[in-house]
């Protein structure tokens, strides 16, 4: 077989194993979740139709089996509001370039968040849907004030009127 050829083939295997290599590291969008794995626990005070309630709120952000998103469940116990347990999955979309943070809750809750880093600690998402004929926009910010704190905003609107705010406070919890 000439050289050139080969040389041709080397240089193609070469760049299947970078493609491949590459295709198994996460996004650096995603990355940047890794600051969050572990158990996270603080005070949030949650208001909606009138009420407000205060208790404890609880993630538990993981790797998925081969690194490439995160798990995390959430949960919390609030007098007058009920228990909540949810499920997210955590990805990058290369395709559209934003984080997919997808959710499921024993409230009613099945949405897919799109979001992206607005700076380095600073995370935003959003889900919009129609409810009853009216359009729905749960924003949701996150910001990382410390290596083991996270500050956390849930806005909820209907139609342009906010029907709900979740303001949270995480630490790790070691």
């Amino acid at each position: 077989m000439p050289c050139k050829i080969k040389t041709g083939l080397v240089a193609i295997a070469m760049l299947l194993v970078i493609n491949i290599l590459n295709a198994q590291q996460p996004h650096k969008a995603l990355e940047e979740f890794k600051r969050l794995e572990g158990k996270w626990e603080g005070p949030a005070t949650f208001t909606g139709e009138g009420k407000t309630h205060q208790f404890t709120y609880y993630a538990d952000f993981r790797r998925t089996a081969d690194g490439s998103g995160l798990y995390m469940d959430e949960w919390f116990n609030a007098p007058g509001l009920g228990v909540m347990k949810g499920s997210n999955l955590i990805g990058y979309n290369a395709n559209d370039g934003k984080i997919h943070w997808f959710t499921v809750d024993n409230f009613g809750t099945t949405h897919d968040h799109l979001g992206t880093w607005k700076s380095a600690g600073h995370f935003f998402m959003q889900a919009r849907e129609v409810q009853g004929g009216k359009k729905f926009v749960e924003n949701i910010d996150m910001t990382l004030t410390g290596v083991d704190t996270i500050d956390l905003l849930i806005t909820a609107t209907l139609d342009g009127k906010e029907t709900e705010r979740c303001v949270a406070t995480f630490h790790h919890s070691k």
